[in-house]
Parts: structure tokens; C-alpha cells; sequence
């Protein structure tokens, strides 16, 4: 009788083959839940298929969704089940229904909104303008309710298969882990999935504001000069280059360098100028440099120009420019990686030179091992500069962004540089561990070598320019190169800043902590107080006008970030790293035996970390009449988001591009223009993607539109042959020889060499010779009578 009891327990008891049924059939639903998302968004006309590229992501998704659910639930099956035999697969079966009806609900609120359902709106839904009709989803829940059932009921039989099936869903789930590295779209996303870990971050988030102030960094402008009485008067205001120097720190610059000797112009700057030598980047990162020293700004949570939103600044860019000042931005490089070319877009910089607007006559950086270069090394990029520099009758305002100094090192005339670097490593002032270091890092400092060699070259060459005894410099570096090992957890973030120049009254030497961030408060005060240029009435500044006494500000705080967010925090003397808090002397070195007050410190971060975010997420730097220049949000539609979601998905725009070409040429125009406004919101410097809208309104016949694209497109990206070829086209189509003969003048003066270009010219010089000839004809047949007396 026992051995029946427990024969009859045992086959009563629910194993994993029954588990892994009720699994695939939450899955099966799932996809029949995008299919019916995708068919009703094709059916309301916001899709143009409903099987397409982006359900396929989805499903890859909802693989994901599925197998994680799935590994928690083994565990509350098992732990059921042996509590009472039957009640793990109830359990389990009831939650997944659940799970079912909260996607249906909230793929539905999708559909009808156009937008995803965010953690935000929950608590928000009766006062804000969303729509939710219960039609559909009384009308879709019981049928996905009854295909979960029956295909559990079909799968149930099949165990031995669903087993073997098992190293494939493996490669499944792999393949979900590899779509957490892009760009997840709300169209493809599971709704559940991105609404449990919104409230999830949001539960969790110990870093909240929770201050009154709406602007909590908005303060009265700083009208305190530091820096005017090192300086000579003069009436007409000073053009300004500032010099950012990738990866050169404090460890390769001054009498204090580790590594002495690799720089000998940098070093012979610093008994030149106005010299800081406890100086730091608010950023161990090369991309986080530029918004912090030209605007003093928050980092969000992976630096400035990569916030996704849009947000409203006053930078050095901005206040010169409304004062007069020509501005530029200059880089060997992509200007699209970490969205420099956003961010330079948005402060309406006049010039942007990046890798696109060299031409023919300068050299690319070698390739490395991945077949990839970075762009022109330094001594191309000043070079490029003195040839191809904005004219204009008034200041300006030059920024410089090297990259020689930046992995991979792959300078021009590499050897010659690494003889140089050894000879320098003989040198008895260098000990023997940096000696170590030097030979096992040469690709480094050869590098550092021709960097300093490149500056040297520049500011000679600068000094045949006519403004020049009318010019400011400055000279800092990004950070410190993190390739190398550090003395300590600060000395990433150590750099040289100098400032010098024909303007400069005697050179001093400062040993104040100050860092990038006060560079933007301090040069704005100089000049209002000088030259008393228009600035707004209040600042949001994350630094203060720079010190030139003692060594630090009582309470002044110092963000520093790094990799993704703020790692470490300056208050008063105090340094905090990983929570630790250390005592800063006044060499920058840390003792970490300290009786500080570490509460009140740690808090001090937390509050930081916390406005940081508040203020970047939310667009709470300063109120939008503030800002100089308003940051417009591009106008698209729910819709039109949804469709651009559904045929482009993540971050290779080039890829979106030739998508937009091939709309284009099945003259699917509106479709084409879309995707290219698209791109150009993100990318604005993405040159195809301008140029072919220029070419769609062409063909549509709209020539002057046409016109003033393309013809600004030349004026952005003078190197660009395609852009000529497009404007000749539309100057041919619409008999705009005035204009052709324009351009010819200019393209005459240019290097530009490409056959198809050659042909296009020849036919816009034919075309106007026929037009001059027609002319004369007419001019002809009309007669003398009908020309005026002299």
C-alpha cells in the first residue's frame, strides 16, 4: 500500500517537461503579440510591411524576455512543487498568463500613443493626454490567452524534441545578448521587460534630487577678473586659441614631470605664461574635455555630448559668438563619434574642420591593426588650419583638439621619433622606474615627441599671422594618458594649463587647485570685465573663477568623471575615490590615515551625483530664455518615429543612409526625406545624407530648395566632391548658368580631381556657352533700336 502511495506521488509530481512546454508556449504567444503589434501599426499606415527587419529583433527580444523568466521560474516550479505536488506548474502557468496580459496592455497603450509606457507616467496617466481604448484589448487578451493554452497543449506531447532542442536555444539566447550592445528601439522592445527595469533604476536610484530649486547650478554671473591684470589693455577684443592636447598630463609637462624631457616647448611655455601646476580635467576621458572647458557643464551619465536629450547651455562658444567672435573647431578626426558634431552644431560654431574636410594634400594617421585610422595626425591638422582658416574682419575664437597623443600612437615617421625618445630616456633625470616604463610604452612617447614638436611648429608659424599680437593662447591637456601607470588614484586627471601670448604683461606660476571647469567662468568674466561684452544675467556653472592665491577655495567642489559617470569628488582638501576619502596636500599627494569628517563629505558627492543627473535628464541647467541659442527639438511625429524605429536600428547611420538612397531611387521621396532628417538630427555633419535631400528636391523639381541646401553643403564641407557634383546637377535642370559659372570660378581654384566632377563641368561650360550664344542671337534679332542711348 505504501509503495502504491508513493508510485502514485511520484507520477503525480510536475518535472521540467512539463515546465518547459508552458516556456515555449509564453514565447509562441509573445511573437504572436508582435505580429498583431506590427500588423496594427501597418493597418493605421505607419509601417510599410508588417514582417520586416525590426520584427525579427523583436523576436530576438522577446527570446531574451523569455529565458529569463524562464530562469526564475525554474526555481519557483521546483520550490512549489515540492511543497505540493501539481501546484509549481499552477503557479507558474497563472504567472505567465499574467505576464501575457500585462505585454497585451501595454503593447495596446503603444499602439494607440505611438509611445512606449515609461515608469514616469504611471502615476501620471489621468493628467496627462494618453489614450487607452479598451475595445482592442478585450478583444486581443482572450485570444492570446487561448493560443498560450493550446500551444502548451500542442507542445506538451513533444518533450523529447523540445530537449533536443536545447543547444539551440542556447545560440537564441546568446544572440539576445549580443542586441544588449545596440540600440534597443520601443517598437522591438519587450514592454514588460523595459517597464520592470524602468521601475526597477527609478526604485533603486540613490541618487536623487531632492532639492526646491528647479535650476539648482543657476547663480548669479561671477563678475570677479582674476586674469585681467596679468594682461595688457587693449581696446580691440583678443582672438583666443585654446590647444587640447589628447592624453598629455602633468606627468609629461614641468619641472615636475615623471617623465622629464619629451616635451621641451611645453616645458619652455610654462616659464612663460600664466602657469597652473596643480591643474586637473574634470574628465579621464578624451570626449569629455571639450563640454567641460568650453562650457563648465554636467556630464550626465556618459559626458556631455553623448546626452541624447536635448538641453539648454551657455558656453564659450556661445557668449563670444553673440559678442562678434568668429568661432571654429578643428580635428583631425570623426566629428560624429561622441557627438562633437551635435554638440558644435547646437552652439552654431562657424567652421567645423574634422576628418571629412581635409582633401587632397594631407596625410591620414597609419592604420592600425584593425585596418582603421583615426584621421590626420597633429602636425596635418595645424597645417590644414593655417591654409584653410576662417577669414573675417573681427576676433576669433579657435579650439583645437589633437589626436596623435591617442591610442593607437600611429604618427608619421614613427622611427625617427622613437631615436628621439630613447636618446631623451638616457637622460639622468629620469629615474630608473620611469626608464622601465619609457621602453616598454616607446609607441607613447615617440608620439608625445612629435605632439610637442607639432605645437612648437604651430606657434611659429602662428606668429606670421597679423592678429597675432592681439592673440590669447591656451594650452591644457584632456587627462592624463591612462595608459600609463599612475601614482596615484588622482593622477589621471592631472594636466598642464597654461595661458601666454604677445598680451601676456610677466609669467607667474600658481599653485591654486583649479581644474577645466573654472577655464569658461574665469575667460567670460575677464572679458565682460575688460571689454564689457553682453552676457546673460545668470550662469550655471559646474567650476568657479579660477584661483591665483594659496591653494584651495574653502568648499570648493571638483567633479571628476570618468568611464561612465563621476567616479571620484574634490571637497575643500578632501579627495573621495570608491568611497574612500583621502587628505590632498598641497603636492596633490593623498594620505589616507585622516580624521575627516567623512559623512558630511560622501554626502556632499551623493547630493553632486544626484544634481548632475536631475539637471541633465530633465534639461534643468538654465531656463531656455537664458540660453543664448535655443536648442530646438527635431519635429518629428509618433508615427514617423515608429517607422523610422522600424527599418533603422542602432547606431551605424551609414547603414540608414543607404536605406534612404534606395527609397529614394524607387522615388519613395517622402520616405527618403524622412530617414534623412532622421539621420541629420543625430548626425548633423552626416554629408551624403544632406546632400542626397538636396538631390530629392531636385528631382521633385523644387530647385531653389534644392539650391540652398547643396550650396550651404559646399560652404560645410568644401573638400566634398559629391556636393559639387549634386549642386551642377541642379544648376544644369533648372538653367541656372549665372550660378554654374559661380561655382566654376570656384571649383577653378580648387585641387578637387574626379572624372565624373570633370565631365559635369565641361557640360556646365557647354551649357553656358550656349545659353551666351542664344543670348547674343537674341540680343541680335531685337536690333539696335531697342538698346538704350549712351
Amino acid at each position: 500500500m505504501q509503495l502504491t502511495n508513493t508510485i502514485s506521488k511520484s507520477v503525480a509530481r510536475k518535472t521540467l517537461k512539463d515546465f518547459i512546454p508552458l516556456i515555449l508556449a509564453f514565447f509562441g504567444s509573445l511573437v504572436v503579440l508582435a505580429l498583431y503589434q506590427n500588423f496594427r501599426l501597418y493597418t493605421l499606415g505607419v509601417l510599410d510591411s508588417w514582417v520586416n527587419k525590426s520584427f525579427l529583433i523583436t523576436v530576438l527580444h522577446h527570446t531574451g524576455f523569455t529565458s529569463i523568466v524562464a530562469i526564475f521560474l525554474a526555481f519557483l516550479f521546483n520550490f512549489m512543487e515540492r511543497r505540493k505536488f501539481g501546484l509549481g506548474l499552477k503557479t507558474v502557468r497563472v504567472f505567465l498568463a499574467c505576464l501575457l496580459t500585462v505585454e497585451c496592455g501595454l503593447i495596446e497603450f503603444y499602439i494607440q500613443n505611438y509611445e512606449i509606457l515609461e515608469p514616469s507616467v504611471l502615476s501620471h496617466l489621468e493628467t496627462q493626454r494618453y489614450h487607452f481604448s479598451m475595445l482592442h484589448f478585450v478583444f486581443v487578451l482572450p485570444m492570446i490567452l487561448c493560443i498560450y493554452y493550446y500551444l502548451y497543449r500542442f507542445t506538451a506531447p513533444y518533450y523529447r524534441l523540445i530537449s533536443g532542442m536545447y543547444p539551440f536555444t542556447i545560440i537564441l539566447f546568446s544572440l539576445f545578448l549580443a542586441t544588449l550592445y545596440t540600440n534597443k528601439k520601443p517598437i522591438n522592445e519587450n514592454k514588460t521587460q523595459h517597464l520592470l527595469i524602468g521601475m526597477y533604476n527609478a526604485y533603486f536610484d540613490f541618487n536623487k534630487y531632492e532639492g526646491t530649486a528647479e535650476f539648482p547650478l543657476l547663480k548669479s554671473f561671477e563678475t570677479e577678473d582674476v586674469l585681467g591684470k596679468y594682461f595688457v589693455e587693449t581696446t580691440k577684443m583678443p582672438n583666443v586659441v585654446i590647444i587640447i592636447l589628447d592624453g598629455i598630463g602633468s606627468d609629461f609637462v614641468g619641472k615636475h614631470a615623471l617623465y622629464k624631457g619629451f616635451t621641451p616647448c611645453l616645458d619652455s611655455l610654462t616659464g612663460r605664461s600664466l602657469y597652473w601646476e596643480n591643474f586637473l580635467s574634470n574628465s579621464g576621458e578624451s570626449a569629455a574635455a571639450l563640454p567641460t572647458i568650453v562650457g563648465s557643464l554636467p556630464f550626465g551619465q556618459n559626458g556631455f555630448t553623448n546626452i541624447p536629450a536635448m538641453v539648454n547651455r551657455n558656453t564659450l562658444y556661445s557668449v563670444l559668438k553673440n559678442n562678434g567672435y568668429t568661432t571654429s573647431f578643428n580635428y583631425g578626426g570623426n566629428s560624429a563619434l561622441n557627438h562633437f558634431d551635435k554638440f558644435l552644431d547646437e552652439e552654431h560654431v562657424d567652421l567645423i574642420l574634422d576628418k571629412k574636410g581635409f582633401g587632397t594634400g594631407y596625410a591620414l594617421q597609419e592604420k592600425d591593426a584593425a585596418g582603421i585610422t583615426l584621421g590626420y595626425p597633429d602636425k596635418e591638422l595645424f597645417k590644414k588650419f593655417n591654409g584653410n582658416s576662417v577669414r573675417s574682419s573681427g576676433p576669433k575664437f579657435d579650439i583645437f583638439l589633437t589626436l596623435s597623443t591617442k591610442d593607437p600612437y600611429a604618427i608619421p615617421n614613427a622611427e625617427y621619433y622613437a631615436d628621439k625618445a630613447a636618446k631623451i630616456a638616457t637622460s639622468a633625470q629620469i629615474g630608473l622606474r620611469a626608464k622601465k616604463v619609457i621602453n616598454q610604452n616607446t609607441e607613447i612617447f615617440s608620439s608625445v615627441v612629435y605632439a610637442d614638436e607639432a605645437i612648437k611648429e604651430f606657434l611659429k608659424s602662428y606668429r606670421k599671422n597679423p592678429d597675432y599680437s592681439n592673440t590669447l593662447f591656451i594650452v591644457t591637456g584632456s587627462h592624463n594618458n591612462t595608459d600609463l601607470p599612475q601614482i596615484n588614484e588622482i593622477g589621471r586627471y592631472r594636466v598642464p594649463f597654461m595661458m601666454f601670448g604677445p598680451l601676456l604683461k610677466t609669467p607667474h606660476k600658481f599653485h591654486a587647485l583649479a581644474s577645466h571647469a573654472d577655464i569658461a567662468p574665469s575667460m567670460i568674466s575677464f572679458f565682460k570685465k575688460r571689454y564689457e561684452i553682453k552676457v546673460p544675467e545668470q550662469a550655471a556653472w559646474l567650476g568657479q573663477v579660477i584661483q591665483d592665491t594659496g591653494f584651495v577655495a574653502p568648499s570648493k567642489e571638483i567633479p571628476l568623471f570618468r568611464n561612465t559617470g563621476i567616479q571620484d569628488f574634490i571637497f575643500d582638501k578632501y579627495y573621495v575615490s570608491s568611497s574612500i576619502v583621502y587628505q590632498m596636500n598641497e603636492d596633490l599627494n593623498l594620505i589616507d590615515d585622516i580624521d575627516a569628517p567623512e559623512e558630511v563629505i560622501l554626502k556632499k558627492f551623493r547630493s553632486f551625483k544626484a544634481v548632475n543627473r536631475y539637471v541633465t535628464e530633465n534639461n534643468k541647467i538654465i531656463p531656455a530664455k537664458n540660453a543664448l541659442f535655443e536648442q530646438t527639438i527635431p519635429n518629428f511625429s509618433k508615427s514617423e518615429l515608429i517607422w523610422v524605429e522600424s527599418i533603422f536600428n542602432g547606431g551605424n547611420y551609414d547603414n540608414a543612409y543607404k536605406t534612404a538612397s534606395e527609397l529614394a531611387h524607387r522615388k519613395e521621396w517622402d520616405r527618403a526625406l524622412l530617414l534623412c532628417r532622421y539621420i541629420l538630427s543625430e548626425i548633423p555633419r552626416h554629408a551624403d545624407s544632406e546632400i542626397l535631400m538636396g538631390r530629392i528636391y531636385a528631382w521633385q523639381n523644387d530647385f531653389e530648395k534644392s539650391m540652398g541646401i547643396l550650396e550651404g553643403c559646399i560652404k560645410k564641407y568644401p573638400e566634398y566632391v559629391d556636393g559639387y557634383s549634386a549642386l551642377l546637377d541642379t544648376y544644369f535642370w533648372a538653367g541656372a548658368n549665372d550660378k554654374a559659372q559661380r561655382l566654376l570660378q570656384i571649383l577653378q581654384a580648387s585641387n578637387l580631381n574626379d572624372k565624373a566632377l570633370d565631365q559635369k563641368i565641361a557640360r556646365a561650360k557647354g551649357q553656358i556657352e550656349i545659353g551666351a550664344s542664344l543670348k547674343e542671337t537674341q540680343q541680335l534679332v531685337k536690333g539696335p533700336s531697342n538698346s538704350k542711348e549712351p
